[in-house]
């Protein structure tokens, strides 16, 4: 019988043990990488990137399968571990070899990975970056060197895939509408009144700015409601930790918190766990799995789960089917992800559900390359109208492509929202913000 060594057993314990508090987590992994140890999709190896093994075969088996690249900003952050893992499930699905890299929200990194790209002959990556300039310049480097790029979450205002033809796709879920929901859910649990301690995501960010957005737009429906904000926190558990016990001893009476995304509320946590306040309501965004765990238990109140190898693994499909000769429409490039508020009725059934090890969704189902006539998103994507999605933002940096006047907007939305007929997320369907 053969052993497994060393090596596999702390892989085995990265991708399946359950870890006590998220800042364990993340410690085990750094240990890990310092010892040179590489953890797949979980966390980064040697030069800050991870591979998947997968190289033909699968359901895209006879199609064109070339290699891909996943950028992601930092692995020290659950949401973008999820990302990493969703896509490297759905490469592996369709046989497709699949690197995660770690930009860590730095754009000449990020360029610098592109440059990477094209100098091995690659066609393609997908990946979230962490603000509108690195969306900007990456989409416009991969314009340049002819490579297919998909991205999530930011970019900057009145600028879309109709400006660059490589820009194969966009999704975002709706974050201003999101953020005044869960704003009002909070408000309204702690009964309309007192202070609520505000932890922004990073600053330069379209996904922070608009959650800010509706978390202001909000409050204006509760007078009673004092915002107080603290420093940013980065996206990270350590950063928003920080900012969070920072500002602690200049609001010693608050009645909840509104953290920009769960790896901050996290944080947050954590920090309340060690200065033993109890009672307070706390919420945040993504639906990392960790959180989702915390809702169940009663730690955190809210999250909003797009479910972030969801939408991975939509990107990473997007790219084959590209390369596979599938021609996107300008509606079907720009889009709105649904996102499932997550609150404590719902957090057990939605983790015995959705958030199995092995994300359960049909990967190859979702590729119109090899479903043509019965393909499914398996969640609510709904094309944006850029007019109405960026009303009232001036267009000084970037202006409105003209091919969006012959759009067909309505006419793809009904497409798409027929063609969502199975999956995990089918029963929430009604549920799901877009």
């Amino acid at each position: 019988m053969i052993m497994p060594s060393i090596e596999s057993k702390i892989v085995d314990v990265a991708r399946n043990a359950t870890f006590s508090h998220p800042l364990t987590r993340r410690s085990f992994f750094a240990a890990m990488g310092a010892a040179g140890i590489a953890l797949g999709a979980v966390a980064c190896g040697a030069g800050g990137s991870s591979t998947s093994t997968a190289a033909g075969g699968g359901a895209g088996a006879g199609k064109v399968q070339e290699k891909t690249l996943c950028q992601v900003t930092t692995l020290s952050n659950d949401y973008f571990v999820a990302f990493s893992d969703g896509g490297k499930q759905a490469m592996d699905a369709l046989g497709v070899s699949m690197s995660s890299v770690e930009d860590q929200g730095n754009v000449n990194t990020a360029l610098g990975q592109v440059g990477n790209v094209r100098a091995s002959g690659g066609k393609s990556i997908f990946g979230t970056p962490a603000t509108e300039a690195q969306a900007a310049a990456v989409t416009k480097a991969c314009q340049a060197a002819g490579i297919l790029y998909a991205s999530s979450y930011t970019a900057p205002a009145w600028y879309t895939p109709a400006d660059a033809d490589k820009w194969v796709r966009f999704i975002t879920p709706p974050s201003t509408k999101i953020a005044v929901a869960t704003a009002k859910a909070l408000f309204d649990k702690v009964g309309g009144s007192g202070t609520i301690i505000h932890v922004p995501g990073q600053k330069g960010s379209s996904s922070d700015d608009q959650r800010t957005a509706g978390l202001n737009a909000a409050a204006k429906d509760y007078p009673g409601i004092k915002i107080v904000t603290a420093s940013p926190g980065n996206w990270t558990s350590e950063d928003a930790r920080k900012a969070f016990t920072n500002i602690l001893p200049s609001v010693p009476d608050f009645v909840g918190v509104f953290a920009q995304n769960d790896s901050q509320a996290a944080g947050v946590i954590a920090a309340l766990d060690a200065a033993k306040i109890t009672g307070k309501i706390v919420v945040g965004f993504d639906g990392n799995k960790q959180n989702v765990e915390y809702i169940a238990q009663g730690k955190q109140y809210l999250t909003s789960a797009t479910v972030g190898g969801l939408t991975a693994g939509i990107l990473g499909v997007t790219i084959f089917d590209q390369l596979n000769g599938v021609d996107l429409s300008l509606p079907e490039r720009f889009l709105s992800q649904g996102a499932l508020l997550v609150t404590p009725e719902i957090a057990d059934d939605v983790l015995k559900t959705v958030y199995a090890p092995t994300l359960p969704f049909d990967w190859a189902k979702m590729s119109k390359a090899l479903h043509p006539d019965d393909w499914d998103p398996q969640t609510v994507l709904n094309p944006i109208d850029p007019r109405e999605y960026y009303a009232g933002v001036s267009q000084d940096q970037y202006t409105l492509n003209s091919a969006w006047n012959s759009a067909d907007i309505t006419g793809v939305r009904t497409e798409y929202a027929s063609a969502f007929r199975s999956g995990p997320l089918l029963q929430y369907k009604d549920q799901l913000v877009a």
